[in-house]
């Protein structure tokens, strides 16, 4: 008996990810607003009743594959490297954040999009998420500026806010306009536009 219940926590576990995975595919690439509970449905090859089994709705099912992929970006970003210089760890970050970008495309996007009021729950969730990829940045802009003490008195998460807008824009661009971009090199220009290229030398 506790075996078969096993057997079946399982299997419901097992078609939840199915869900979750067919579902981040679909909304990478129609959007969130571009979905429907009935696209998701076809593709699994289940009817829309055996999806509510599993969610509620789907805000449910997207705001539960956003919160996963933003755990395994907030985790990769993250990564220390103790031999890394300050600069590099921050050029590294926006790379990472850019290839991640598009590989999600239109997942991504969804951060920016204009909700309907009535999405209160999801708009509040969008705007928690983001403010979290910002203050992943506003740490690594701190620590290239404590190295300078000819720049005191920088607003990191200014600077963290127009990093994320500059690099959100350029993903937008490369996922609508079809537009090409190399994330290894823009990376490096970024972050020499925003002043957080290799710091000057200090006089003695």
């Amino acid at each position: 008996m506790e075996a078969t219940s096993d057997r079946q926590i399982g299997a419901l576990r097992d078609t939840r990810q199915q869900i979750l995975d067919v579902a981040r595919y679909l909304f990478s690439d129609c959007s969130y607003l571009g979905v429907s509970m009935k696209d998701i449905s076809q593709r699994l090859g289940i009817t829309k009743a055996a999806l509510y089994y599993h969610f509620s709705s789907k805000r449910d099912i997207y705001v539960t594959v956003l919160d996963e992929v933003l755990v395994d970006l907030r985790a990769g970003l993250c990564t220390e490297r103790l031999d890394e210089p300050a600069e590099e760890q921050l050029r590294r970050m926006v790379k990472d954040y850019m290839e991640f970008g598009m590989r999600e495309r239109n997942l991504v996007n969804a951060l920016m999009l204009k909700l309907s009021p009535a999405e209160t729950e999801l708009r509040q969730f969008v705007v928690s998420s983001r403010e979290q990829l910002i203050e992943l940045f506003r740490p690594a802009i701190e620590g290239v500026f404590a190295l300078r003490r000819s720049r005191p008195g920088v607003d990191g998460r200014l600077l963290a806010t127009m990093l994320v807008a500059m690099m959100d824009g350029l993903v937008l661009e490369h996922s609508y306009f079809k537009k090409a971009l190399d994330p290894d090199a823009v990376s490096g220009q970024i972050v020499s536009v925003l002043g957080l290229d290799a710091a000057p030398s200090v006089s003695a």
